[in-house]
């Protein structure tokens, strides 16, 4: 029964501050598309709804369950921890970034900053209190490797990988790598196989072409949702 309060009660606080930033996440998100509409030759996609963006009443719920109940189930599966915390900071603001990306192939900066502020910042502050300095350094290292790994990708070319992906990376990296270098991995992998295959197939169905541009920070956050959730 302690078991089950703690979960509901784990979703219900996950629920609150989930409803809470999807205002947050609409006002960025419509300050980037602003930002991108009188810019266009920065952003590396193309082609953009310039409408104000909208949150549906079905949207913000969907978002807010979103926000609670993955973090609960994370919990239930790894128990009550604070060692858990920056990866499920992490879980949280995924979910919101991850609708911006999927409804309008934008990350937008502010976001991605609170989130990678958020995440390490924690991990800084569990490290101190429970002398988790390898835990820290692995983090750290998973976190400048995939960062490095996007930065070399989108000089190669913008189109293969935004900008907005490479400042997401850091984050990710860090909150897979502070479960584990496998997880982190494993999250990259996901990654790749959800975009190789979606991408296959919306072309198959002729939704989208062979050099169309490419929300990755959705693929991205699909993938650590996954290794987050399976997380034991």
């Amino acid at each position: 029964m302690s078991t089950s309060l703690t979960l509901l009660g784990g979703a219900a606080l996950g629920m609150a501050v989930g409803s809470l930033l999807v205002p947050v996440t609409r006002r960025e998100l419509a300050t980037s598309v602003a930002r991108t509409c009188s810019a266009p030759a920065e952003s590396a996609v193309t082609t953009i709804d310039v409408a104000a963006p909208r949150v549906s009443r079905g949207q913000w719920v969907a978002l807010a369950a979103a926000s609670g109940l993955l973090p609960a189930y994370v919990l239930h599966r790894v128990g009550w921890s604070i060692i858990a915390l920056p990866p499920l900071l992490l879980l949280v603001g995924l979910v919101q970034l991850a609708y911006c990306d999927l409804t309008r192939r934008l990350l937008p900066k502010t976001l991605v900053y609170a989130l990678s502020a958020a995440v390490i910042v924690s991990g800084v502050i569990i490290a101190g209190i429970m002398h988790e300095w390898q835990r820290l350094l692995v983090a750290s290292l998973g976190g400048l490797a995939l960062f490095a790994l996007f930065f070399v990708i989108n000089l190669m070319n913008p189109r293969w990988m935004a900008f907005g992906d490479v400042r997401l990376s850091l984050v990710v990296g860090f909150g897979l790598a502070w479960v584990s270098p496998i997880a982190l991995l494993e999250g990259f992998f996901f990654a790749n196989l959800l975009a190789a295959v979606i991408g296959f197939a919306l072309i198959v169905a002729h939704r989208a072409e062979r050099g169309s541009a490419v929300p990755f920070g959705f693929y991205l956050a699909l993938g650590a949702a996954l290794v987050l959730v399976t997380w034991s």
